[in-house]
């Protein structure tokens, strides 16, 4: 009895547990999008700060497009990476919609409804993994426009450091 007694409670908890990580990378990604959509729709033009940035995003993440910033002219990320705009109002936050987290691979997806003007949205998913044992997001797509910047991309990567070096 009390072996299957334990046994269902371990199944409780696992399936309760596995219920929170679900709904945990879910609010992982509305807390970023509410904060990050705040500080991007800013009238004042200071950089969202760093360590908000490393408590959401994946260091890998972070270092791929920090290098890719540091390449002159570059035109591999030609908008914002985690809007896929070029710039945000404030007015269109309440427009922002975070659901549907489902399992990928070794982590998650989340579907993230932004807001941009004139009645508008932008439909991204937003793709997180468990990192240091918190939901950080790695990967970001513009299902709208089917487009994604190509910050995996080496080949992309080496041929805009190649055409920088150039002075093409």
């Amino acid at each position: 009895m009390k072996r299957i007694f334990l046994s269902v409670a371990m199944l409780l908890v696992g399936c309760r547990s596995a219920a929170t990580q679900d709904q945990s990378a879910q609010v992982a990604t509305e807390s970023f999008y509410k904060s990050y959509l705040c500080a991007f729709g800013s009238d004042e033009a200071r950089p969202y700060p760093a360590d908000e940035l490393r408590k959401y995003v994946s260091a890998d993440t972070i270092a791929r497009i920090d290098a890719i910033q540091e390449i002159p002219e570059q035109e591999l990320i030609e908008s914002d990476y985690f809007t896929y705009t070029q710039d945000y109002s404030r007015e269109w936050i309440p427009a922002l919609k975070v659901e549907n987290a489902r399992p990928f691979l070794n982590g998650e997806v989340v579907q993230v409804i932004e807001g941009a003007g004139g009645g508008r949205s932008i439909h991204l998913e937003v793709f997180l993994r468990r990192e240091a044992g918190t939901w950080k997001i790695y990967r970001v797509r513009d299902i709208t426009n089917n487009h994604e910047h190509p910050i995996f991309n080496a080949g992309a990567i080496a041929r805009a450091k190649v055409a920088a070096e150039s002075g093409l």
